[in-house]
């Protein structure tokens, strides 16, 4: 095995020497997360400066086995433990998945400002090695070898994975009692009111998730600040319930209602469990003589009742 990595290594080096080049400007932009190894036993903690990292020992001639669930990215961060008679070197790593090599690269070392813990032994600078793992779950082995040290530690680092962006639609009510339009400077933006009384059903099928934007109204004889209260309600009963502290918005009034000076934006986020819904929305508790709503929709799975 051994062997057939020696016979091919020069184009190897080269491949990686490629790879790793290429991924400077990527790795800048890619997070990754401290993992712990599937076949992790003996591991030390490696002080640099007042931090301190857990790495795990490898041996020379030993095989060091991890597992991966790709398309992702690990990343493995080596050290050698110097000796005596040997402050540089050096060392080969190699990543195996079954026979077949999957990474190698070349790495020399030298003396570092990393200790284990004060411990009088030398360790040498990270070197590190890069694996594009495909999709599927994957078990690989790091091989290191060297003709001037025995001992390694490694740092395994896993690619995090970005959260994906909740995207959403606008969400038009089932039923509502009066629209009016918001007059922004740029565009007129719809909104519907309701009261005590109610003035918008939403009918949606979840699970999914509604967003909710909401403005209190304020009429000439209110001053200052308004706590107001909306409520979600399903046959009745209260299915959500949302509060705020409204404060006058500026350079802006609806086209219909020249007396009525909406607030600034509050925005909610209600969750619809499982099934088909009809949820009433209706104000409570406000000085506010109204509250304009608009609505948005989770995109995927968008459960909007025909």
């Amino acid at each position: 095995m051994i062997w057939s990595y020696k016979m091919r290594k020069t184009g190897l080096f080269i491949l990686s020497a490629i790879f790793l080049l290429a991924s400077v400007s990527f790795g800048a932009k890619t997070k990754y997360r401290a993992f712990t190894p599937t076949a992790a036993s003996k591991s030390v903690f490696l002080k640099t400066g007042a931090k301190q990292y857990k790495y795990f020992t490898v041996e020379k001639g030993t095989s060091f086995g991890f597992q991966a669930t790709g398309p992702t990215k690990i990343k493995i961060r080596t050290r050698a433990e110097l000796k005596s008679d040997a402050k540089d070197g050096e060392y080969e790593i190699q990543i195996w998945e079954g026979d077949r090599l999957i990474e190698g690269r070349k790495a020399k070392s030298k003396a570092s400002s990393t200790n284990i813990g004060g411990q009088p032994e030398e360790i040498g600078v990270a070197r590190t090695i890069l694996i594009h793992v495909p999709k599927g779950r994957h078990s690989y082995r790091l091989w290191i070898t060297s003709e001037k040290f025995d001992t390694f530690y490694a740092r395994f680092y896993q690619q995090v994975k970005k959260a994906k962006k909740t995207e959403y639609s606008a969400f038009k009510p089932s039923e509502f009692k009066k629209r009016v339009s918001l007059q922004t400077g740029k565009s007129d933006i719809s909104y519907y009111l309701v009261d005590n009384s109610g003035g918008v059903t939403l009918s949606v099928v979840g699970p999914t998730r509604l967003r909710i934007y909401c403005r209190a109204s304020f009429d000439s004889g209110m001053k200052g600040n308004a706590k107001f209260s909306l409520g979600l309600f399903e046959q009745g009963k209260e299915a959500g319930k949302f509060t705020g502290v409204a404060k006058l918005s500026s350079n802006m009034n609806f086209k219909e209602m020249g007396d009525i000076i909406p607030s600034r934006l509050h925005t909610f986020t209600f969750k619809v469990p499982e099934g088909k819904h009809s949820y009433e929305v209706k104000k409570i508790n406000s000085a506010s003589p109204n509250l304009a709503l608009r609505f948005k929709i989770m995109k995927d799975g968008l459960g909007m009742i025909p």
